[in-house]
């Protein structure tokens, strides 16, 4: 008997008891009861037990209670009960039910624990977890999401991810991440990346990746490792969004302004050739004008028939002079317009052979020696009947002014730059320009700079012109006495 008080006592100072009869009136309560509920004793005793329920637990929750301990079971179960002041507190609860002769519960004991803390910090951690996958959805929702291990190996990816990509979940999982790296970017790039994720620093940028059928996407991204204990990355969580029309719009505009700018240039160009053709048409036929004004004044003031004839003949050779000027300028207007001219494939050995075929006679006359290295480029792509004119008026005049005091040598080579451009050069060691007196002339129409009965001052204008009018570039470097190098550049040769 002592002991079974001794366990009631220890019982008493230990839980929260309550003792019901079979109805669920309250017939005894402990101190502790008194405590936690904040009644007294008397307020308790009498009352039914469902003065403290707090309305939490559903009606099936509390008919299933009271159906097993009513036939006679122990329940074991976590109460949310309400006290006096109405504030809310968990107890672990087990049941016990006291069976008469007739094994019928005639009264319950309850043997309570106070769990209030425990689910108070559960439901903080249900909380912060709810809050956490209300976040991880509206992230997956609304960004393209992916998460690697340390080394780079996809572990997860979203929708999203999928969709932008075209590959499927299980196709990504398990692959490198360079399963999607596009080449785009240097390698330089990348490492710096990898270095800022991998010291654990958050990495923010924009990549352009490529999908599983091969077209390409941008991305604006952040990076942001996951550390362990130590402070070392164990994962890494990439966070996209699809910036692809935003790109491909500045890609547009980057194109559209590099072309207006090419635009502008041309035009520039243009506007310089026609401020030069108005020069020109203005020096080059007043000239010849008024020499057939002059005459034509003598031969109207004239009354002698002799002297008539005289100017008649005089009048002849100036107007064919006018001619010839007036055919080297529709020449010059015919390749200005000439905007639709095609590109050929020139194989430049054949294109050079035949060229020089026209020089045969000369070439054999002044022992001319003639060096061809093709080496670097043997083909341009360029109208025919341009390179021809272009190459026949650099031939001919490394042959016009070669020097008298040496064989001619001349030298026709190709050298392939680094922006697909092909330099074609043609090299003399004639009598040279001074390029100091003449520098802004060379290309000029009717500029000469040596005696020569054939010299009209026409061939390098009409060469510059059919360059620039297929968007090259000319230029000339000269020694007097020593010789000269014309070099072309032909641009978007690698077709």
């Amino acid at each position: 008997m002592e002991k079974i008080t001794d366990y009631k006592y220890a019982l008493d100072e230990s839980s929260i008891i309550a003792i019901t009869d079979q109805k669920g009136i309250i017939n005894y309560v402990n101190e502790n009861f008194c405590n936690i509920s904040k009644y007294t004793a008397e307020e308790l005793i009498g009352q039914d037990h469902r003065i403290i329920n707090s309305g939490y637990h559903s009606k099936e929750f509390i008919k299933n209670l009271w159906t097993t301990i009513a036939n006679g079971n122990v329940w074991k179960g976590e109460l949310k009960n309400k006290a006096k002041d109405g504030t809310i507190y968990w107890v672990d609860t087990t049941i016990v039910p006291f069976l008469n002769a007739d094994n019928k519960p005639y009264q319950y004991v309850a043997i309570r624990s106070d769990i209030t803390d425990r689910k108070k910090g559960e439901e903080e951690l249900k909380k912060i977890l709810k809050e956490i996958s209300d976040y991880k959805y509206a992230l997956d929702e609304s960004a393209i999401v992916a998460i690697t291990d340390q080394k780079g190996i996809i572990t997860h990816v979203n929708d999203n991810f999928c969709k932008i990509s075209k590959y499927s979940n299980k196709e990504l999982i398990g692959q490198d991440h360079r399963i999607i790296n596009s080449g785009y970017h240097p390698k330089e790039f990348i490492k710096e990346l990898w270095t800022t994720i991998a010291n654990g620093n958050v990495w923010k940028g924009e990549l352009k990746n490529r999908a599983k059928d091969g077209s390409t996407y941008w991305v604006d991204t952040t990076i942001v490792p996951f550390l362990n204990q130590v402070g070392k990355p164990y994962q890494y969580v990439a966070i996209r969004s699809d910036i692809t029309e935003r790109k491909e719009g500045e890609e547009q505009i980057k194109k559209n302004n590099a072309k207006a700018i090419e635009h502008a240039h041309i035009l520039e160009l243009k506007n310089t050739q026609l401020i030069d053709f108005c020069n020109i048409v203005s020096h080059n036929l007043r000239a010849p004008l008024i020499n057939i004004s002059m005459l034509v004044d003598y031969l109207e003031q004239s009354q002698d028939e002799m002297e008539r004839k005289e100017i008649l003949v005089k009048i002849k050779p100036v107007v064919n002079h006018l001619m010839d000027v007036f055919n080297e300028l529709v020449e010059s207007i015919q390749v200005k317009q000439d905007t639709e001219i095609k590109a050929d494939k020139i194989i430049l050995k054949d294109c050079i052979k035949k060229v020089l075929k026209g020089f045969e006679t000369q070439i054999q006359e002044y022992d001319a020696d003639i060096q061809i290295n093709l080496n670097q480029a043997s083909t341009i792509y360029f109208p025919q009947k341009y390179m021809e004119s272009i190459l026949s008026n650099l031939i001919s005049n490394a042959l016009k002014y070669r020097h008298p005091n040496r064989q001619p040598i001349i030298t026709i080579k190709t050298k392939k730059e680094a922006n697909d451009a092909v330099i074609l050069s043609v090299a003399d060691n004639g009598l040279g320009i001074d390029l100091v007196l003449h520098k802004d002339q060379i290309f000029k129409i009717r500029k000469t700079f040596h005696k020569h009965p054939d010299a009209k001052g026409f061939g390098l204008f009409m060469t510059k012109t059919q360059v620039e009018a297929m968007n090259g570039k000319i230029w000339a470097e000269s020694q007097p006495g020593t010789g000269s190098t014309f070099l072309i550049e032909f641009q978007n040769q690698n077709i």
